[in-house]
């Protein structure tokens, strides 16, 4: 478990604590919670009348979340849980599949020769959705997500001959392109709050955009224009 874990966990226990308190030390909330505690057991109880039963369970619940969403610490729990998910989640939760939009989404790549035809594919709002070792067909990138790390890999194909195009607009994550070596590249990043990273190039964007250009842009025979915008998102170039 890592040093973050423990000590949202640590944050936790003494908010728990605290909500612990004040619901013991009001005495309103206090009567409340043992009524919801009561009805639910007496719920539980009851071997027949079925709408009664019920009745006295939907009461019980009622009594118990009230007595505690009234407290303001439980707020405090529940904001600074979420914290911990966008900030441990990607290495510890989505391991084990627990939180779906933190797994990467893996985009391979192989060219073939224009025919003219685009097809429609059916994006994740979410990275959730890993199409790891899958290939496909060439063609502009146009990406739509609202949470996740996303992954572009260009390093296994021979990108056409002309003007190629990847748009990434993201709510919150990084993205992470692997370009080849001798494609000339444009980066077009804005973002709310973030970082990009390429070649030599490392900057920190709070509400800004910013343009780069590879040193061989005007000459390469093939070049990709990146358009990319965040949120919150870091934007990472990486020749392969």
């Amino acid at each position: 478990m890592s040093t973050r874990v423990r000590f949202f966990l640590f944050i936790e226990s003494i908010l728990a604590i605290y909500l612990a308190y004040q619901v013991i030390s009001n005495p309103a909330t206090l009567v409340f919670s043992i009524l919801g505690v009561l009805a639910l057991l007496w719920a539980s109880s009851m071997k027949n009348k079925a709408f009664f039963r019920t009745a006295v369970a939907i009461f019980g619940i009622i009594a118990l979340v009230v007595s505690v969403f009234i407290n303001p610490t439980v707020w405090w729990m529940i904001l600074i849980a979420v914290i911990a998910l966008f900030v441990t989640g990607n290495k510890t939760l989505s391991t084990n599949g627990l939180v779906p939009w933190f797994r990467k989404q893996f985009v391979s790549v192989r060219s073939t020769a224009d025919d003219g035809e685009r097809t429609n594919r059916t994006r994740p709002w979410f990275g959730d959705y890993a199409i790891g070792q899958s290939v496909f067909e060439w063609d502009d990138v146009n990406i739509t997500v609202l949470t996740g790390d996303t992954i572009i890999d260009l390093g296994n194909t021979i990108l056409p001959k002309r003007d190629n195009v990847v748009i990434v607009r993201k709510g919150f994550g990084k993205t992470r392109l692997l370009v080849p070596i001798g494609i000339g590249v444009e980066i077009n990043h804005s973002a709310l709050v973030g970082k990009v990273d390429f070649a030599d190039h490392h900057a920190d964007l709070r509400n800004e955009s910013i343009r780069l250009y590879s040193d061989d842009f005007d000459t390469a025979p093939r070049r990709i224009r990146i358009f990319t915008s965040a949120l919150i998102g870091d934007l990472e170039v990486v020749p392969v």
